[in-house]
């Protein structure tokens, strides 16, 4: 029997592409989701422009651009189920802090895997040598890092203090 290792060209488009298709989708959310969160430093802290989304999306297009990369629709089953969990958490018209903790926990997962997928493509990227496009995927990986390492801060400063207080 063949032993068919994966092409790492391939695998490394079609990662850009489905990462570029996630980011859309995360874009639409979260401007929407802005609205659905109770505390301000966490409407902040998931407003397209604080999470540098729409570079990253730029980024992507750019790199997807150079590798001769189609875009496609479909992002991965993750960013999928992510997606459909946040819609859920996310459903009904009241704010409130529980709904803002179960929120920022998703959050975290969300840019969790962000770190994890940039940092597989960037050096995805170095080993192909797209050097150009490798930085900016590092970027990418750092900028979600900070987002990251934001949504910690309102957790620890802002929501669980809060919801301490109140009970």
């Amino acid at each position: 029997m063949k032993n068919s290792a994966p092409n790492l060209t391939e695998t490394f488009k079609t990662m850009l592409s489905e990462q570029l298709a996630a980011e859309k989708k995360y874009f639409k959310i979260l401007d929407k989701l802005t609205k659905a969160v109770y505390t301000d430093e966490l409407r902040l802290a998931i407003s397209p422009g604080e999470t540098d989304i729409e570079s990253h999306i730029s980024r992507l297009s750019r790199a997807m651009a150079a590798v001769k990369q189609k875009a496609q629709v479909a992002s991965s089953a993750i960013d999928e189920e992510l997606l459909n969990t946040l819609k859920t958490a996310a459903a009904g018209k009241t704010t409130s802090l529980a709904k803002d903790l179960t929120l920022l926990e998703i959050f975290k997962l969300i840019y969790t895997l962000k770190v994890c997928r940039y940092d597989s493509l960037y050096h995805m990227a170095a080993v192909l040598g797209h050097e150009e496009y490798a930085m900016l995927l590092e970027q990418c990986s750092k900028d979600n890092q900070n987002t990251y390492a934001y949504l910690n801060q309102i957790s620890q400063n802002v929501v669980y203090p809060e919801i301490n207080s109140n009970s």
